[in-house]
């Protein structure tokens, strides 16, 4: 029992890992298909990135090994079976937020880039973004 919810983790994990690096291989490809450069800033964000999703991912771990132990003690008497509820939610979140964030393209952001460009100008504000 234990063996396949540590299987499961170790899924979850790895998942948003592949997920975080597609997103990355994703962006590099489009700046450089776009004539730009790959930086270290953008590189930067992306381990920053990550690492706020591990630590995320880390909190609901915690939570659910809470409940699996308490539910390994209680044993038939607990109210649900020992499953990691809140990693899988938590993990199939993530990874939807980064195959969103593969499939955006650059006129949405371009897009956006000028609707806050044109906010700013109607407030008054100097400059562009």
């Amino acid at each position: 029992m234990l063996s396949s919810i540590l299987l499961l983790l170790a899924v979850e994990y790895t998942a948003v890992l592949l997920s975080v690096l597609a997103d990355l291989v994703a962006g590099i490809r489009k700046s450089l298909g776009e004539g730009g450069k790959c930086s270290s800033w953008g590189l930067r964000r992306t381990v920053d990135k990550l690492a706020r999703y591990y630590v995320t991912l880390f909190a609901m771990t915690a939570i659910d090994g809470m409940i699996v132990a308490a539910s390994l003690l209680l044993g038939d008497d607990a109210p649900m079976k020992p499953f990691p509820v809140l990693t899988t939610f938590g993990a199939v979140a993530l990874a939807l937020i980064e195959l969103k964030s593969i499939l955006e393209t650059t006129d949405e952001k371009q897009n956006l880039l000028r609707t806050l460009e044109a906010l700013l100008r109607m407030k008054g504000g100097k400059g562009a973004i």
